[in-house]
């Protein structure tokens, strides 16, 4: 059975997707493909590459916000109001360096474990999908460049910027791929679980983005009329619906993982220690919760 990880974006809040793999790798549960978008494709590709959960763990928590990026606010205000071409508010070289010095390029290129990350074209409006041995530094940099705070990165002469905007939730390649055991790690609990109706102009704010970045993956799980149910051993009702005239289920396991709460906009860009430690850690404790009876 083939087995695929999905590593949603979601800036800062990525190191909840560190807690999680570390229960897998505990669990010696080994996907065969990984896809991932922003923060996503930055993990990963840090997987794929080979860095073990120690190594991952200290990424995030030994890099601060100013080591992640720098705020450009005179230079942002003044190309705000003018008609001179936008430049972004954060400059994100110190991330740039981070992953440079962390992730190995050529054993990603050489990994069994095959990576799918994505952009999207600029000009085209389209995400574009790019793996292991086509992926490089500005392949992952584009990826998490969100418009307007982080510069958008070309790729092969054409601009891309963040695959969120249109694939937040890498699905379809995990489909395409034939897995049929998919865990995906998403970093909001929007679409995931129920939420209360929100009650500030603030809090409907977060609401809308959070509806908007979790709208790809429900839209796949729709076309293909597929459902996020809980990983094998399957329940009779499930094997009914979901079983072809040969009694095999017709659809793959797919369980979604996610934070408890709302995070709020902050923690999008918060590279601070405390925020990493605590979602490495409800990240792990939320794995260990929901995939012991599976895995």
């Amino acid at each position: 059975m083939k087995k695929a990880l999905v590593l949603t974006g979601g800036g800062s809040r990525g190191s909840f997707q560190i807690g999680v793999w570390k229960y897998l790798a505990q669990q010696n549960w080994k996907p065969d493909i990984i896809c991932g978008t922003s923060v996503g494709a930055i993990n990963a590709v840090g997987i794929g590459s080979g860095m073990d959960v120690s190594k991952l763990i200290r990424l995030w928590t030994t890099h601060n916000r100013r080591k992640m990026y720098r705020l450009n606010l005179l230079p942002f205000l003044a190309y705000l109001f003018s008609s001179k071409p936008i430049k972004p508010l954060l400059d994100t070289r110190p991330l740039q360096s981070a992953i440079a010095k962390y992730v190995d390029f050529k054993t990603l290129h050489k990994s069994e474990t095959k990576v799918v990350i994505s952009a999207v074209n600029i000009h085209t409006g389209k995400p574009s999908f790019f793996e292991n041995l086509q992926i490089e530094l500005e392949h992952v940099l584009a990826s998490s460049a969100m418009p307007i705070l982080f510069p958008w990165h070309k790729i092969g002469g054409v601009p891309h910027w963040d695959g969120g905007i249109m694939a937040n939730t890498p699905l379809l390649p995990a489909l395409e791929f034939g897995a049929q055991e998919i865990i995906v790690v998403q970093l909001s609990p929007v679409s995931h679980t129920p939420q209360p109706f929100p009650k500030t102009f603030a809090g409907t704010g977060e609401h809308v983005l959070e509806q908007f970045l979790a709208g790809s993956y429900q839209s796949t799980l729709l076309a293909k009329q597929h459902t996020d149910m809980p990983l094998p051993p399957l329940t009779e009702e499930y094997r009914k619906k979901y079983s072809n005239k040969k009694g095999t289920s017709t659809q793959p396991n797919i369980i979604t993982l996610a934070p408890s709460k709302m995070l709020g906009f902050k923690s999008l860009i918060n590279f601070s220690l405390p925020q990493a430690r605590a979602l490495i850690e409800e990240g792990y404790k939320t794995a260990h919760m929901q995939l012991k009876p599976f895995i």
